[in-house]
């Protein structure tokens, strides 16, 4: 009979406010308030899962008292159950925290990092973690464009949410730039290049620092006046041009012999390229030995 009241008076019920739990399980700790009569319990007994961040998980008034008698707990004549609403505590993220987690994984103590805009959804309590690959690189000539750099929130152990940052990342320091433009294929001259100061992106390919690394070499494409020196845009001389009129030795055995040839390609010290012989109207191949120099090797028989 008593049972029979205590259903009659269920039927009654208001729904109280959503109560909110900060882990990922209920315990009866978080019901107090809405159901006094679960205070005999002690508080950290668990009495349900936490439902995801953003659901909601509705205990009946007969789920309750189904609970109250698992733990044989004394149940008041006449006494009225809720229906309880149960959600997960959620907070927007805290831009202090952001930066920090951004910083820590960025590890370069001079960088400047810019926080313009994240992810503004509700997160349940955890820890932040922007690994670098999910860090995307600016354009090479806009180094101080923001970027979006993708993370996650790690709660309840292994659970995870993605979160994403726009940031301008930038550290400051000297650069080697065009003083003027420089045409693909020019000897670039030391007075075509200049040291300023720069701000760039920390993980940009890397720029030419000494001018004893520029000046001398060629530019492999057009450098616009202000533009940095990158070793990609550089090479060394050569030290034969096709054209050149060059000293070729040619050794056979102990005997060699020497005469004036004109280069019919290009090479460094070490490459092979093809020489003319104006005298016999003959082509040929030689190593390239120095400026303006180059050698072959007789092989037996020919």
């Amino acid at each position: 009979m008593r049972l029979v009241l205590i259903l009659i008076a269920l039927t009654t019920l208001a729904s109280a406010g959503c109560v909110q739990v900060s882990g990922e399980h209920i315990v009866a700790g978080d019901l107090f308030d809405a159901v006094p009569v679960l205070r005999a319990l002690d508080a950290a007994t668990v009495v349900g899962f936490a439902p995801t961040p953003g659901v909601q998980r509705v205990f009946s008034a007969r789920e309750l008292l189904l609970l109250v008698r698992q733990h044989d707990l004394t149940i008041g004549s006449g006494m009225v159950f809720p229906t309880v609403c149960v959600v997960r505590e959620t907070h927007p993220i805290s831009p202090d925290d952001l930066r920090a987690a951004l910083n820590a994984s960025l590890g370069v103590a001079s960088a400047t990092v810019e926080l313009i805009d994240y992810s503004n959804q509700q997160f349940a309590p955890g820890r932040l973690e922007f690994p670098l690959p999910g860090l995307n690189k600016p354009l090479a000539d806009a180094p101080e464009s923001p970027v979006i750099w993708r993370g996650k929130l790690i709660y309840d152990g292994q659970r995870s949410a993605s979160v994403w940052a726009k940031v301008r990342i930038t550290v400051v320091g000297p650069c080697l730039v065009a003083k003027e433009a420089i045409a693909a294929g020019t000897l670039i001259r030391a007075d075509q290049v200049e040291e300023v100061t720069f701000h760039r992106f920390p993980f940009s390919v890397p720029a030419v620092d000494s001018a004893q690394e520029v000046v001398g070499k060629i530019a492999r494409r057009n450098i616009a006046a202000g533009q940095r020196f990158l070793a990609s845009a550089l090479e060394q001389p050569r030290e034969v041009n096709k054209g050149d009129s060059i000293r070729v030795k040619v050794i056979d055995g102990l005997a060699s012999l020497s005469f004036e040839a004109v280069a019919e390609s290009s090479g460094r010290i070490g490459d092979t390229i093809v020489v003319h012989n104006p005298s016999s109207g003959r082509n040929f191949r030689a190593v390239v030995e120095d400026k303006g120099r180059a050698s072959v090797q007789s092989s037996p028989g020919a």
